[in-house]
Formats: C-alpha cells, sequence, structure tokens
C-alpha cells in the first residue's frame, strides 16, 4: 500500500510541476512586449510574423497556414503516443517489468517536461525552421549548428523508420492471413516504402492539406487513447492484477532469473519513445501564425498531455493483459505480446486499420518535420547538392524537393538496416539510435543557452519563458540528455553509438567539404537587404 502512494504521490507531483511551468509561462507572456494580433486580423498577424523572420534575414517564401491546433497536432502526432504504446510497451515489460511503467513513466516525463520548457524558450527566442539548427547558429555559431542540424536529421530519419516499419508490420501480418504468403522484414520494408510515396504525393499537395491532416491526426490520436482507456477500464477493471504492482521491484522475470539493474534501465530508456520528437512543432514555425507563443505552448503541452494520458494507458493495459505472471513479467517476453496482438488482429480488420490509420498519421507528421529539417538546411547550403534541393514550389509553397529528398533518405537508411541489423532492428538498434541523435542534438542548443545566458538579446526578447527557473530547469534538462545518451549506449547495445558515430564522422567530412559555401551563406543571410527579402517574397505573392 504504501508503493501504491507513492507512486500515485510521484504522478501527481509531475502534473503539479507541468501546471507550475505553464502558470509561469503564461506569466511571462503577459508582461512581455509580445501582443498576438490574432484576435484582431489574420492579415496585420501574418505581417508580424514575416516581420520577425525578415529579422533572420529569412524571407517567407512558405505560407502560414498551421493554427495552434495544427501545431500542437505536429508534435503531439510525432511524438505518436498509440505507436509507442504498441511498440515498446511489451519489451520494456520484459526487461524491468512493471515498475518501468509505474515509477518509469513519471521521472522520464519529469525530465521530460523540462527539455521540453528548455526547447520551447529557444523556440520563442528563434521563430524559424530548422529547430535546433538554427537555435545553435544563433547562439554558439556556424559549427555548432551544422553538427546539431545533422544529429537532428539523423534522428528523425529513425523516428521515421520506427512508425513505418511498425505500421507494415501491422499490414504485412494481416495481408500475409489474407494473401497466403510468408512476411518477412524485406515484405515489411516494402510496404513501408509504399507508405512513404502515399505520404509524399498527400504532402506535395501543399499546406493547406497538411493543416488538416495535422488536426485531424490529432483528434484522432486524443479519441482513439481515451476510448482505449475507456474500454479497458469497462471490460476489465479491477484488472487481473491490483494497481500496487506497478510501483513494486517484481521478484523474478519470466524464467526465474532476478530481476536486474541493467534491465530496468532498458525498460526505461525504450518508453522514452513516448517523449522523442516532442520539438516538431518547430520545425513548422515559418507555416505557424503566431510561433513565438504558438510554437512553444504546442511543444511544451505535447509533453504534459502525452504523459497524463500515457501513463494511465500503459498502466491500464499492464494490469488487465491477460498471461502475465510471476510478479508480472510477462510469460513469453515480447514474442508472446506480438502474437497475441497479431492474432487478435487478425480476428478484427476494423482494429487494424484504426491502428494503421494512428501509425500512418504519426509518420505523416514526422515526414513534415524531416522535410522542412531538410528545408532549412539546404536553404543555408548545409548539405550536398543544395543549390538543386532548396527552394520552395510556388504554387503549393511546399518544399516538394526536400519532401522527395527526405523519402530517398528513409529508402537508403531501411535498405541498409535490413541488410545489416534485420534481427533487432524495431527493439533495439532503432530506437537507441534515434535516442542518442535526437538528444545530442537536443543537448547542444541548451548548452549553448546555458552558456550565453540570461542576458542575450535573443533569449530576453523570447515571450515564452520561465523567468528565474530558467537557468535550473535548463541545467537539469542538459544533465537528463547526457546521462541519457551514456545508459543508451552501454544499455540498449552497441548499434546506437556506432550509428551516431557514424553520423558524427560523415558531418564533420562533409563540414570540411562545404564550410566555406556554409559559412558565406550565413554571412549573406545576416546581411541581406530588406529589400531583396520583399523580391523573394513577391515571387510566391504573399502580400496578398
Amino acid at each position: 500500500m504504501i508503493a501504491l502512494v507513492i507512486g500515485l504521490a510521484l504522478f501527481f507531483v509531475v502534473c503539479a510541476a507541468a501546471l507550475a511551468g505553464a502558470v509561469k509561462a503564461q506569466q511571462s507572456i503577459k508582461s512581455s512586449s509580445h501582443q498576438s494580433m490574432t484576435a484582431y486580423a489574420t492579415y496585420i498577424q501574418m505581417q508580424q510574423d514575416k516581420h520577425d523572420l525578415n529579422l533572420f534575414g529569412l524571407a517567407q517564401q512558405l505560407r502560414r497556414k498551421f493554427g495552434a491546433a495544427a501545431s500542437f497536432g505536429l508534435s503531439f502526432n510525432t511524438m505518436g503516443l498509440c505507436a509507442a504504446a504498441l511498440l515498446f510497451l511489451a519489451p520494456a515489460l520484459q526487461q524491468g517489468g512493471p515498475i518501468v511503467v509505474g515509477i518509469g513513466i513519471p521521472l522520464a516525463a519529469l525530465f521530460a517536461l523540462m527539455v521540453s520548457a528548455s526547447l520551447a524558450e529557444l523556440s520563442s527566442a528563434i521563430p524559424t525552421a530548422g529547430g535546433v539548427y538554427h537555435w545553435s547558429s544563433a547562439l554558439g555559431g556556424r559549427v555548432w549548428g551544422w553538427h546539431a542540424g545533422w544529429f537532428h536529421m539523423a534522428g528523425y530519419m529513425g523516428l521515421l523508420l520506427l512508425t513505418n516499419l511498425l505500421c507494415a508490420s501491422l499490414l504485412d501480418g494481416m495481408l500475409a492471413g489474407w494473401l497466403g504468403y510468408m512476411p518477412s522484414i524485406w515484405t515489411k520494408a516494402i510496404i513501408a516504402l509504399a507508405m512513404v510515396v502515399t505520404q509524399v504525393a498527400l504532402h506535395s499537395r501543399g499546406v493547406h492539406l497538411l493543416a488538416v491532416l495535422l488536426r485531424s491526426g490529432l483528434w484522432l490520436q486524443l479519441i482513439a487513447a481515451v476510448a482505449a482507456i475507456g474500454i479497458l477500464m469497462a471490460l476489465y477493471w479491477p484488472g487481473v492484477f491490483s494497481p500496487e504492482l506497478l510501483f513494486t521491484l517484481p521478484a523474478h522475470s519470466g524464467e526465474g532469473k532476478g530481476q536486474t539493474t541493467v534491465g530496468m534501465l532498458a525498460g526505461f530508456l525504450l518508453l522514452q519513445k513516448l517523449f522523442l520528437g516532442m520539438d516538431s512543432a518547430a520545425q513548422g514555425a515559418e507555416e505557424t501564425s503566431d510561433p513565438r507563443i504558438r510554437v512553444p505552448w504546442a511543444i511544451y503541452l505535447s509533453t504534459a498531455y502525452t504523459f497524463i494520458i500515457g501513463f494511465v494507458l500503459l498502466a491500464m493495459l499492464t494490469l488487465v493483459w491477460p498471461g502475465f505472471s510471476n510478479g508480472g513479467i510477462p510469460a513469453g517476453g515480447s514474442e508472446w505480446f506480438a502474437g497475441s496482438l497479431l492474432d487478435a488482429i487478425s480476428r478484427s480488420p476494423l482494429v487494424t486499420i484504426l491502428l494503421v490509420v494512428l501509425l500512418y498519421s504519426s509518420s505523416s507528421s514526422v515526414l513534415i518535420a524531416c522535410s522542412r529539417l531538410l528545408y532549412s538546411l539546404t536553404r543555408d547550403k548545409a548539405l550536398p547538392f543544395s543549390k538543386q534541393l532548396e527552394g520552395v514550389h510556388p504554387a503549393s509553397q511546399s518544399p516538394r524537393k526536400c519532401v522527395w529528398l527526405a523519402a530517398a533518405l528513409f529508402f537508403v537508411i531501411l535498405v541498409t538496416s535490413c541488410l545489416l541489423i534485420p534481427e533487432h532492428l524495431l527493439t533495439a538498434a532503432v530506437p537507441s539510435f534515434t535516442l542518442i541523435c535526437l538528444y545530442t542534438a537536443y543537448a547542444i542548443p541548451i548548452a549553448l543557452a546555458l552558456r550565453a545566458g540570461k542576458k542575450h538579446k535573443l533569449l530576453v526578447d523570447a515571450p515564452w519563458h520561465l523567468g528565474r527557473w530558467s537557468r535550473m530547469v535548463n541545467i537539469s534538462a542538459l544533465v537528463w540528455l547526457l546521462l541519457s545518451v551514456v545508459l543508451a549506449a552501454i544499455v540498449l547495445g552497441k548499434e546506437g553509438i556506432i550509428g551516431a558515430g557514424a553520423v558524427l564522422l560523415v558531418s564533420g567530412v562533409l563540414d570540411l567539404r562545404y564550410r566555406r559555401r556554409h559559412l558565406e551563406t550565413l554571412q549573406s543571410r545576416l546581411n541581406k537587404p530588406h529589400g531583396e527579402i520583399i523580391r523573394i517574397e513577391r515571387k510566391f505573392k504573399l502580400t496578398e
């Protein structure tokens, strides 16, 4: 009973911390000089947003059609609550037992809130597409921005691989039952590639359709998660096990072995997938109305809501799912869970369709974030063949070439992964690689913000900030990110750190090759005359 009280107290502490941060940020917005024009006229707000972007030497080429819901949906869909629950719950329970849900998720959420608050402050100070790439460039210079951008891009490609392969696995299992063929990693790869091609076709239609898809995906994710919680409670509550199981150390695993600290750390790290991609709203900053306010709220609140809904959903699944024994460890491990899931899906095609739609929506949001990051990198000549790939399609206001580039990179990474690491692709290798790359990318601008201090002009002008709490929050977030990277490299296997090392090697080699071009582009952007910016904007008729 004491363990249950402590566990529930930890849950409410995290909720209270999220509320306190939100109140502090709202107070800073009210006391800042920033005045939102959204309530008065859309045109005036667009002119204000365009002016803020022009201050960074950037022309408004993308159409601003993302409102508060679309911006929030970009982060929330990328984090993929339902996808994370389906993919990582069973391996996490197998590794660490139910305590990784009861104690691990609240602890991860507490530090994830600190990370999201730090990133939200940066997005409010520098409202440009590119996220950590531009933040690092503005606060630390070209070299830091270059490496942060490459790690960020690699992490998002890992997220794209995870979500598409999971969706393809569900479709592959259903189609194999209907058509009578033998599923394999290559049939999953073909389905995943076909999904990406359809997503590219949708994205090429323009930002209007993307805004609708983001809003629809947001509500679909929320309704599906809440409905799942309600159905589980109605059918199974109070469940197979007592809630106290979530907050106590199991005596032994399914094979009778003692529970190890390494196993619990591995399960804890796997469930951090819940909070990967929180910064995706920043990639759509140049398409969001009033990004200095809406983007940071999207980053921060997506983390808070994912924790609250995700904790309840995963706790219910853990307590009511049959087949647990010996203190709550899954008998048969992840293979048993996956088999049970596919058996249930094969009996209900409607469930398969719903899960595929949810995962497809998450993957589509990841592709949006990837393409906007690539757009910002090609604009600054930070990629090979940038001159051929940069720019926006005038009719759709979509970076079509960068969308296709993201698909091409996905194909290369997919084939390489299937050839080199087909066995542990979804349960260890890609999650480890994604976490290491994204957390490294997040750590760079946060460390640079700490070095710059609270008197840096860009940070002072940010309307969304935590005031006196900022330094403490930034330090805690940075320590957490670095610790998580080290633990992921040690616990989840060597593939992740090898892949991250390869990213660092490639970015370093390309930096030597393209550093002069990149530096000249940045200098030209900062010194670009306002008349040239207006000339570029008129090409896209954005003053109408």
